[in-house]
């Protein structure tokens, strides 16, 4: 009989302890939604600020349908991502922004190599495109948490 008590002493602290483990879980996880919902709240911020910063950049003055006939720029803004575990997400993003910037400059008669300008958000898909051949113009730095991102973009 003292053997199953002890039996059932040790169970009933594991079980404390087990609950113990739990509580501490839950409240780790309370708190973290405090930050999730705060980086929800400033995404919605940066993608509006981006969604208005790329309507700017794009913006022009004429709105011919088709290129000048002395020169055509084919100019690309390349969007990648910089978090891991996404698989081959950027060079996915890679491949298919070189292969439609390759269709495009074909279609194009004046279009050269040194017309192509390509930027590309993100330096994992940077180094893609660079790897694919792509003549980069630029490269503009994801941020890597909330309180960075206007500090990624100041430059």
């Amino acid at each position: 009989m003292s053997n199953t008590m002890s039996a059932l002493r040790r169970k009933i602290s594991v079980a404390n302890d087990l609950r113990s483990v739990v509580r501490t879980m839950k409240s780790v996880a309370a708190s973290n939604i405090g930050q999730y919902e705060s980086s929800v709240r400033a995404l919605v911020d940066y993608n509006r600020t981006v969604e208005l910063g790329l309507s700017v950049c794009l913006r022009s003055p004429k709105r011919n349908v088709r290129p000048e006939k002395k020169s055509a720029v084919v100019g690309a803004i390349v969007f990648g991502s910089d978090q891991g575990l996404i698989g081959q997400f950027n060079e996915v993003v890679a491949d298919y922004a070189a292969k439609r910037l390759k269709e495009i400059s074909r279609r194009l008669p004046s279009a050269s190599p040194a017309n192509l300008k390509v930027w590309a958000v993100g330096a994992r898909v940077h180094l893609h495109l660079a790897n694919l051949g792509m003549p980069m113009r630029g490269v503009f730095n994801l941020p890597g948490s909330v309180a960075t991102i206007t500090r990624s973009f100041k430059n």
